[in-house]
């Protein structure tokens, strides 16, 4: 009986160990400007910012895919080695047009929700108490997502104050979306580096602010969460270059550890607007689109050979020009083209028939 009693109590702390991703709230309190880091290479060059907070250890995937990892953090500003340039589709063993879509057999259905809902944007209130304009953010990412066929199910619930249990408070609505089962599931977030040019970025034509992808370090599903996100840039870049402002590996679970399709978007910062973000909400809509369910593969394979159906045209009209110059030539008239062509199809109709 004593047995079974210590080995319940040992199921009980290890089940909080993994809900809680074993993350201090000082870690994940995140998008306070106060804390914003700044990372430089080791030569000096600047690399980003972020104002999630920044320890030794964390990651980073930059918008032209190199890595970086995080050396040294003396307040403000960070030191990271330089890896070097990624393959993004790494192990995957597929070119990008290959790719099979990750939930193909799915439910077309994701999860949308907010761990700190009182996050805005200027001109404006930059925080606003209750739900702040991160929920207009979201709300127009859902209508993407709809207007693809892709139902979702999104959670309004407050999880405030903004302070490092949040994460711990929205734990609950993550979990009560994941029953639902779907496909992926997205907590969105704007950063709060005070310069809007961080960013700020002209994609297809218009103004946007940028989305980045983080990733939490400390959770069992890191590996899968990765492989998510790198295949979602690998997709954007391709579909909307520069979308993408990279992927940021933070200390922390951001309660990733539920689910193996688990990100967390920061929709620009708190000095861009919300219009410019919810203009990037409907790239990223089409690139998760063909992610999890291959819509609109057709729509990359164009934009890797644009004038592939044109070449094709050109190369028919070529030959049909050069058997018509070479009848001409041969005939001395266009009128004994136009008979030369009458008699070889009237030729193969009498054959036709002959064989009937």
């Amino acid at each position: 009986m004593k047995n079974k009693l210590y080995l319940i109590i040992a199921v009980f702390l290890f089940l909080g160990f993994v809900l809680t991703g074993n993350a201090n709230a000082e870690e994940i309190i995140g998008h306070i400007e106060e804390i914003t880091v700044s990372v430089y290479d080791q030569d000096g060059n600047y690399i980003f910012a972020t104002a999630m907070g920044v320890v030794k250890g964390d990651r980073y995937i930059s918008e032209d895919n190199v890595e970086y990892v995080v050396e040294a953090v003396n307040g403000n500003r960070a030191i990271a080695r330089r890896v070097g340039k990624v393959d993004l589709l790494e192990g995957t063993g597929k070119e990008l047009s290959a790719l099979t879509p990750l939930a193909a057999e799915g439910k077309k259905l994701i999860g949308l929700y907010f761990t700190h809902n009182d996050e805005s944007y200027k001109p404006g209130p930059e925080v606003i108490q209750g739900r702040g304009e991160i929920h207009n953010v979201g709300q127009a990412l859902q209508s993407a997502l709809e207007e693809k066929g892709i139902r979702v199910v999104r959670s309004d619930n407050l999880h405030l104050p903004h302070d490092g249990a949040a994460y711990e408070r929205s734990r609950a609505t993550a979990l009560a979306l994941l029953k639902q089962r779907p496909d992926a599931i997205f907590d969105v977030h704007r950063d709060a580096v005070p310069r809007k040019e961080e960013y700020l970025k002209t994609v297809d034509g218009k103004q946007i602010s940028q989305v980045r992808l983080v990733v939490g370090r400390q959770n069992p599903n890191r590996g899968v969460n990765d492989g998510f996100a790198r295949q979602l840039k690998a997709i954007a870049d391709k579909q909307y270059p520069g979308l993408i402002k990279g992927i940021f590996y933070g200390s922390g679970s951001y309660n990733q550890q539920l689910s193996p399709r688990a990100l967390l978007f920061e929709f620009g910062t708190h000095v861009t607007t919300k219009e410019q973000a919810q203009e990037s909400t409907r790239m990223l809509a089409d690139s998760i689109n063909l992610l999890l369910y291959g819509a609109g593969g057709k729509n990359v394979r164009a934009r890797e050979n644009p004038s592939a159906f044109s070449t094709i045209a050109w190369i028919v009209g070529i030959v049909i020009i050069g058997l018509l110059a070479y009848l001409f030539v041969n005939e001395g008239s266009w009128e004994g083209v136009v008979k030369r062509i009458k008699n070889f199809f009237g030729r193969e109709i009498i054959d036709r028939g002959d064989k009937e």
